[in-house]
This record gives C-alpha cells, structure tokens and sequence, in this order.
C-alpha cells in the first residue's frame, strides 16, 4: 500500500476532502497521463470516493482544460447519486456521460480506469479504511489508501479495456434511447387521449346543451334575450376548449421537431436581443388580446459594469427566444396585478475557470410554493393553467445549448412574494 490519506476536519470545504499526502510519484504520473490526451479519454469510476479524489486533486480542472484546448471527446461511465451530482456537474456540460449502476458488491474499494486515445491505460484503486460521525452528522473524518495503481501501453491489456468500455457505453445508450422512446410515446399517447380528449368532450357537453335550448326555444319574445345569452355562453366555452386543443397540438408540434431534429443550425446569437426580441413579442401578444387590461413594467440589467450587453453571446438557434418568452408569458399568466412587474439581471458565472453567462428572470406574483417547484418541468405538468407543456419545452431548448435551468423565490423561502427562474449558458 502507498502511503495514507486521512481526511480531517475543514470547515471551509464542509468537510468534503480529504488531506494531501498522497504517494507524489502516483499523482505526477497520473497528472502527466492527463495532460498528454490528444483526442480521446474514457473514464469509469465506481464510486463517490473517486469522485472526490479527482476533485480535491485537480484532475477535473485537467480534464476542462484538455478540453478546451485540444477538444477531446471524454466519454465518462459513473455510478450516480445525489452525493456525486456536485462533482459530475463540472464535468457533465463537457462530456459524454453515463450513469451505470454498480453491479459489483458493495466493498470499501474505489477504483479509477482512465483510457488514453485507446493506447494506453491508467487505473488504481481507493481503499476506505474507516469513517466515523459526530453527534451532529456533519463532521467525519475517513481514512483513505491508495491501494494500488499501474499503468500500462500493453497492446493486449488496452484493447480488453477499450472492448469493454466500449460494450457497456454501447449498452447503457441503447438502454437509454429506449427508455427515452418510452417515456416520449407514454408522454403523446396521454396529452392526445387524456388531454385532447378532456377538451373534445367539454366541446361536445357544450354543443350538446345550445341544441337543447334551441330545441326547446318557444319563440317567446320575453325569454328569447336569456336564451340567446346562454347560446352565447356555451359557444363561448366550446371556443376556449377548441383554443386549449389547438395550443396543446401546437406545443406537441414544438416539442415533436425539438425531440427528433438532430442537425442544430448554431449560430452566435446575443442573449440580451433574444431577451429584447421576447419582450416585445409579449407585449405585442397583449397589444391583441388583453381582456384584463395588464401592462409589463420590464427592466434589463448586467451585474458585472465592466461587461457590455453587446458582448453577452451565446451559442444557440433562432428559437433561442422562444426560452424567454414562454417565461415572461408565464410571469403574465400567473400574476394578479395589472402591472406585471419583470426584472432580468445577467452576470459572468465560472465553473472552474469556464465562463458562463446566468440570467435571472423574477416576477412579483403570486409564487410558486417548494412541492410545486420540482415538476414544473416535468414534460406534462398537470397543475398548469394551460397545455402543461410550456416549461417542458423551455427546459428543453436551454439544454439543448448546453445550459441549466433552474426555479427558486425572489425572496428566499418566502414563496408568495414571486419567483424567479435561473439559468446558465456557456459563454461565447
């Protein structure tokens, strides 16, 4: 065994990592192997302590920068967990990642394969010896060992591993892409057999009931104003169900071509003219229908003073407006008062040293309370005011430039006072 590492107490890390004294031979080599990838790196971990070792040992920050700057394709298998998100979401919007379940029996053993442009092989093995909490489960200590590491440029060992990489890629994928059919299929057949279905059915009870009234219309001059008004009613009704159906069929169309088209026309595109263009688009939809009678009160604003608006940019299609204009239509929706108040902040944000841009979006209406927060962008959401489908197909686009979206209170932990919706970009 190499030397131990035990991690201790560190109340400025939340006690995440452990102390480096590490075997330094190891880490060199380890390090160098890093660096020295041209085209292409696999890795597979096997559990969490490993995922700490790359953190706490830069090898993540190593990864990005090959990354950057030779563009390598990473490829990486992993056990996921809730403990392990943190430290893949440095990783995961510049790789290909896999989530595997460990098959292997649980043991107090951690190892690492990392595979070099399919020639050379670098693997070692993590042994956690003990751990121990304190009354207050916040603070442990584990003691870790390097129990074994090699490396090898081995003709016959590299090609094993690469095989066998390969095949459990290849089978997690194909995994995946059927679940994913799956869930698409179940997601139509339920919005155009439940959905749809509830809408025709409103229309039916409707049609069906002005056909009674005019049935049983007796010509008498004194009812005839009241039966008209509720011919009126019902047609009215009828109408709104046919609206509901056709904005339900028009997002499917949306969420069909974003599913299936794969070739995306990316361009550089200015996130503060998308956020511009969907405003206006917004106020224009008011400008047409707006029984309620409400106005936008919109402010546009950058954090950071030395960045100028003209240099905020991104990597997107045209739609990219689309994201912001479901968000303001919904700060619209959901507000009581006749002035929609929307403030949109945007600022630098660094993951490691890979710039993004974040954006905010609050409102000031009436909320969104913590166990609505976490299906809201779930791809049918069934307490929405309309097709359920809007902040599915906003989620979607801002992945699908590589972004995160996320939702919180304007006020923290007092829901009722608005919400405001987050999400990062890379930046361009």
């Amino acid at each position: 065994m190499y030397e131990n590492n035990k991690r201790a107490r560190n109340t400025n890390n939340n006690n995440d990592y452990f102390q480096p004294t590490m075997d330094k031979k190891f880490l060199t080599r380890l390090s160098k192997f890093i660096l020295s990838v041209e085209s292409e790196l696999d890795m597979m971990l096997t559990g969490l302590a490993s995922l700490q070792f790359l953190s706490y040992y830069k090898v993540i920050d190593y990864v990005i920068s090959q990354k950057l700057t030779k563009n390598i394709i990473i490829r990486w298998l992993c056990p996921f967990d809730e403990e392990a998100t943190r430290f893949t979401k440095q990783l995961v919007p510049f790789i290909g990642y896999r989530s595997i379940r460990q098959s292997l029996p649980k043991s107090s053993s951690n190892s690492l394969v990392l595979i070099k442009d399919k020639h050379d092989i670098f693997s070692f093995s993590l042994f956690v010896q003990s751990q121990s909490h304190s009354h207050n489960d916040q603070d442990y200590n584990t003691i870790y060992s390097l129990d074994n590491w090699s490396y090898s440029k081995d003709i016959s060992i590299v090609r094993n591993a690469v095989y066998c990489f390969d095949l459990i890629w290849e089978e997690k994928e194909n995994t995946d892409k059927t679940l994913r059919e799956k869930m698409h299929s179940e997601l139509l057949f339920d919005l155009l057999s439940h959905d749809i279905g509830n809408y025709h059915q409103v229309i039916r009870n409707s049609l069906d009931i002005v056909s009674s009234i005019a049935k049983g219309d007796d010509n008498d001059t004194n009812n005839s104003f009241q039966v008209n008004e509720e011919i009126f009613s019902f047609l009215e009704t009828a109408k709104k169900a046919v609206d509901k159906s056709q904005s339900l069929l028009d997002n499917l169309r949306r969420l069909e071509r974003l599913y299936t088209e794969k070739d995306l026309k990316l361009t550089l595109k200015n996130l503060p003219d998308a956020v511009r263009n969907a405003y206006t688009t917004i106020e224009q939809t008011l400008a047409n229908n707006n029984p309620q009678g409400k106005r936008i009160k919109f402010s546009l604003n950058i954090v950071d003073k030395h960045v100028h608006l003209s240099d905020v940019n991104i990597t997107a299609e045209d739609i990219v407006d689309e994201i912001f204009v479901n968000l303001f239509s919904n700060c619209v929706k959901y507000s009581r008062a006749l002035e929609v108040k929307i403030d949109v902040l945007i600022r630098e944000y660094f993951i490691g040293e890979v710039k993004y841009w974040m954006i905010t979006i609050s409102d000031y209406g009436k909320g969104i309370p913590d166990s609505t927060k976490q299906e809201l962008f779930s791809r049918f959401y069934s307490k929405a005011e309309g097709s359920g489908l809007g902040l599915s197909i906003t989620k979607t686009l801002v992945e699908r430039y590589k972004g995160k979206i996320w939702v919180g209170d304007r006020v923290y932990g007092h829901y009722k006072q608005g919400t405001v919706f987050g999400m990062i970009f890379p930046a361009s």
